[in-house]
């Protein structure tokens, strides 16, 4: 079988729209629908934030690295080439004089001492940095996550409050079917069915933005699913023993680092009139009397030393700024130590507080349920007005809210305490950090 140029052609042509129709025909990939613990696991392991973090301590490692080479031998190679002139042991004319030497560093004050140590003391604080990265979006997709849920049952709330008014419009209307002066209770219910229907709507936008901002947050586009995992009994005991692990939360252990690398930049300054010696060792090369160039014939062992005992006060100025620094960065992590265990106190305390009201709450609306009941079967047998029923009603209907609210509300200053102490995702898998 024979193929010509046009008949390839039109292959190639109906290949292409094949393909074409395949790919217009294809349902678009769907929002991946996970829990909490799914999506807070991937973010930890590909959300930018967490990668940059993890480049920055990576390149901090490097900077310890090239910092302790100011320790180990330098090799250096060197080449003056010029015109010299003519002098009792030389002529005149172009001369190359290149120069390999060896050089090794013995002393400069302590400032090269000083200067790996706080590049090491960077790096532990960059590496603490990526944990408080790490708890501050977890606690961030947590509380996202929280108010998605507390969407998602305010829209079923408000669903069943258009339902049971539905239900009640429909009995009134034929109550004034043949009673003529009961007309004005379908005016009064329809009125409410309209109040209820434009709550439900708004929050229906709401929980639209509320999975939005999941999604934005963690950067995935998830489909949330279910509420946030129940960490009460990850919790502290009591106020006071969040006021003693707030001591190592993230927050805590930055300033201290941060302070602590203020510390070590105060070393390395404080010498700064103090020479730099090093022990060098070269091959040289000689310009001999008839005008030739001898390379790298010569040997020479010397002791370098430079310093700069007069800088217009650079040095101490620079020394006064790093003192200035430090003390600024000790008062800085007091403050964050005193302000953190108050905040981790006041969040427990606030918590605890609120879960105590929950069974009374439980309680309320188990109560307003049997009071609309009784009411709606008073009015049924003309006992009580629509507006007793109505009234009712909306009170059932807001204690339920009421409920949903309390118990996010909880399990947002829950996550918000374990946040601030950075102890959301040990919580949730301890085994990952104990790797």
């Amino acid at each position: 079988m024979t193929f010509t140029r046009a008949g390839a052609n039109s292959a190639r042509t109906g290949m292409r729209t094949l393909a074409l129709l395949t790919f217009m025909l294809m349902p678009g990939a769907p929002a991946r629908a996970d829990t909490f613990e799914q999506v807070l696991h991937l973010v930890a392991e590909k959300h930018p934030r967490l990668v940059a973090s993890r480049q920055l301590t990576r390149a901090g490692r490097a900077d310890v690295r090239a910092a302790r080479s100011s320790y180990r031998p330098q090799l250096g190679v060197q080449t003056d080439l010029g015109w010299a002139g003519r002098t009792a042991s030389s002529d005149s004319g172009i001369a190359l004089a290149p120069e390999v030497s060896v050089s090794q560093l013995v002393f400069d004050g302590g400032r090269t001492a000083a200067e790996i140590q706080r590049r090491r003391v960077r790096v532990d604080l960059l590496g603490v940095q990526e944990q408080a990265v790490l708890a501050q979006l977890s606690v961030q997709l947590a509380k996202a996550w929280i108010d998605h849920a507390r969407a998602e049952q305010l829209v079923a709330i408000s669903e069943q409050q258009v339902a049971a008014l539905g239900m009640l419009a429909t009995l009134v209307k034929d109550i004034a079917s043949f009673d003529r002066g009961r007309a004005s209770d379908v005016v009064m219910v329809d009125s409410r069915l309209q109040q209820a229907e434009t709550t439900l709507e708004t929050r229906r936008i709401a929980l639209v933005e509320a999975r939005a901002r999941v999604r934005e947050i963690a950067a995935l586009p998830v489909e949330p699913e279910g509420s946030v995992a129940d960490l009460s009994g990850a919790l502290p005991p009591s106020a006071e023993a969040c006021r003693g692990i707030a001591a190592s939360s993230p927050a805590v252990q930055i300033a201290d680092l941060e302070a602590a690398e203020s510390e070590q930049a105060v070393r390395g300054t404080r010498n700064w009139w103090m020479p730099q010696l090093a022990v060098e060792g070269a091959r040289t090369s000689e310009r001999t009397a008839d005008g030739r160039t001898n390379l790298l014939n010569g040997f020479a062992v010397r002791l370098r030393a430079s310093a700069l005992p007069f800088d217009s006060g650079g040095g101490r100025a620079r020394h006064e700024s790093a003192k200035a620094a430090f003390d600024a960065a000790r008062s800085n992590a007091e403050l964050i130590r005193t302000s953190l265990a108050d905040q981790a106190a006041r969040l427990w305390t606030f918590q605890a507080q609120r879960r105590e009201r929950l069974s009374a709450l439980e309680g309320i609306v188990g109560k307003s349920d049997e009071a609309r009941d009784i009411v709606f079967e008073q009015f049924r047998i003309g006992r009580r007005s629509i507006l007793d029923v109505l009234a009712y009603d909306l009170e059932r209907f807001n204690s339920r809210a009421q409920l949903v609210n309390e118990r996010h509300d909880i399990a947002t200053t829950q996550y918000e305490l374990l946040g601030i102490l950075g102890r959301v995702y040990p919580a949730l898998w301890p085994e990952a950090v104990a790797l």
